[in-house]
């Protein structure tokens, strides 16, 4: 009989580190600390894509989540402007045995049902690159070209709301 017992544990330490990571982004009131541990969450779920043997999709996790949006996030906290008041916590973070019980009703339900199929044996050599490629360039090419737009309408709301409103130095507006 033969334990392999490496793979769980690994998923395991995954799957923690992706909710804990979750739950810190919730309920910490710091949003740079927020979005790093973002970060980590989404490097959690690129490793649990690579146990998966979906390594082009756990490359893609981390160039698309980890390197560009979490920057765009954090640069966007970093330029916007922020009042001199502390005010401004969030409604949910004052619910948290209202969102504790609804967490366990549903977290419950999702593990036992997580433990209770096998997956599928990944391919060796990382062979999901060109169903993955025919897929998105034919199949969902629609979706992938929307996806793209509105991440670019993302970026620019993003500079748009940063834009300071005082001019340059030496510059006046004319009227």
């Amino acid at each position: 009989m033969r334990f392999d017992f490496v793979e769980p544990v690994v998923f395991a330490l995954l799957a923690f580190g992706v909710i804990g990571a979750g739950a810190a982004v919730v309920l910490l009131n710091r949003v740079t600390a927020s979005a790093l541990l973002m970060a980590l969450s989404f490097l959690c779920m690129a490793g649990m894509f690579v146990l998966l043997g979906a390594e082009t999709i756990a490359a893609f996790q981390v160039l698309i989540y980890v390197g560009a949006i979490t920057v765009l996030i954090i640069f966007g906290v970093q330029f916007t402007k922020q009042g001199g008041d502390r005010s401004y916590a969030l409604f949910f973070q004052k619910q948290y045995p209202l969102a504790a019980a609804l967490v366990a009703a549903v977290a419950i339900p999702v593990v036992l049902f997580a433990f209770s199929f096998n997956a599928p044996t990944p391919q060796p050599g990382g062979g999901d690159i060109r169903p993955l490629a025919t897929s998105v360039f034919t199949d969902f090419a629609f979706a992938f070209e929307v996806a793209s737009v509105l991440l670019l309408a993302a970026m620019v709301g993003a500079i748009v709301l940063t834009q300071r409103d005082e001019p340059p130095d030496g510059m006046r507006r004319r009227r």
